[in-house]
């Protein structure tokens, strides 16, 4: 019994401390992680890596953007004290995201038209003008 117990305490300690010693990062948003095996007969058959395409990278971008500018907007809006100051401000938060949808879009109009894919872009373009119409009948 005393054994039993002497084993499963040093087992307990082993875990703990290769938890503790462990690296525990995760990496900041934008960064890019390339998964290492840590052991080597792993690291013969190669690893996988995600590779995004241009087109999604730029949309990737534009989402960044846009939340940066959201969070521009609702930093002001929580310091604003002026009535139509908070007004635009509130305009402004609404049409963002018609704004980013419409980038997109446009992005993925203009890759459609490299790939010679005419009628994704015209059917794309369609979209865009069917967003702009709605943002210009909003009401103020």
């Amino acid at each position: 019994m005393r054994t039993l117990l002497t084993l499963t305490l040093v087992g307990i300690l082993v875990l703990v401390a290769g938890s503790a010693g462990a690296e525990n990062r995760h990496p900041e948003p934008g960064q890019m992680t390339v998964y290492q095996p840590r052991i080597p007969a792993l690291a013969s058959h190669g690893h996988a890596t995600l590779t995004l395409s241009r087109m999604h990278l730029e949309i990737h971008k534009i989402n960044l953007e846009a939340v940066e500018k959201e969070r521009a907007l609702l930093s002001d809006l929580a310091a604003a004290q002026d009535e139509t100051l908070v007004d635009r401000l509130i305009i402004r938060l609404e049409r963002l995201e018609t704004g980013r949808q419409i980038d997109v879009l446009q992005i993925r109009v203009r890759h459609a038209r490299c790939g010679g894919r005419y009628d994704e872009a015209f059917a794309l373009k369609r979209e865009i003008l069917k967003l702009t119409k709605s943002e210009n009948t909003m009401p103020m």
